[in-house]
């Protein structure tokens, strides 16, 4: 048994949307997945993009949890206004802190990435891949068309997601489309017998 269930919503998505994904919201309110060093903890250690780094917990203390939180802002901000300086600035200095270094041994090639100091290195890596993501195919990365805010990466081939997922919010936005319908059809009939 795991000693840390993960509090993901919505598991899967490359770490930059991850951690845009520690803020949601559903029908019971706003949610912060990372709102004490605690729930940081749980979701550090679950993350299976950290796995590679051997130590999640450390990155848990006061100093790294302001500057996780604050990666997150910046992320979210880029995200909403990709176009002001400020912004861009902030995003820019999250990659400052890391410095990916390769280089060729005997077993073939070898990378590290060198981080100046372990609170940095969630930013530096939601950053980084956040860069990839959009310099791929920035139409890829989509908030969710529901209620909920989530971000995903709309990987399939033809990149239609709609939803953080078909489930959930695309149940619901299926279940109101419906309802409109039905709702708009019943007040043709009625004011027809009128």
């Amino acid at each position: 048994m795991p000693l840390y269930q993960d509090p993901r919503v919505l598991s899967g998505e490359p770490i930059s949307l991850d951690l845009l994904n520690t803020r949601y919201r559903d029908r019971h309110g706003h949610h912060d997945l990372i709102d004490t060093r605690a729930a940081l903890t749980r979701w550090l250690v679950t993350s299976p993009q950290l796995k590679a780094y051997s130590d999640v917990y450390r990155l848990a203390d006061a100093f790294a949890f302001t500057h996780i939180r604050r990666a997150r802002d910046i992320l979210a901000r880029v995200h909403r206004d990709p176009h002001d300086d400020d912004n861009l600035t902030a995003f820019n200095a999250l990659l400052v802190h890391g410095h990916p270094r390769r280089e060729l041994t005997r077993a073939g090639l070898r990378e590290h990435l060198d981080i100046d100091d372990p609170a940095h290195l969630v930013g530096y890596l939601a950053a980084d891949d956040y860069l990839t993501l959009i310099t791929d195919d920035p139409e890829r990365v989509r908030v969710c068309d529901g209620d909920c805010g989530l971000f995903f990466h709309a990987a399939l081939r033809n990149g239609r997601r709609r939803w953080c997922s078909n489930d959930a919010c695309g149940n619901r936005d299926r279940a109101r489309r419906h309802y409109e319908r039905t709702k708009t059809a019943a007040l043709r009939v009625v004011s027809a017998v009128e």
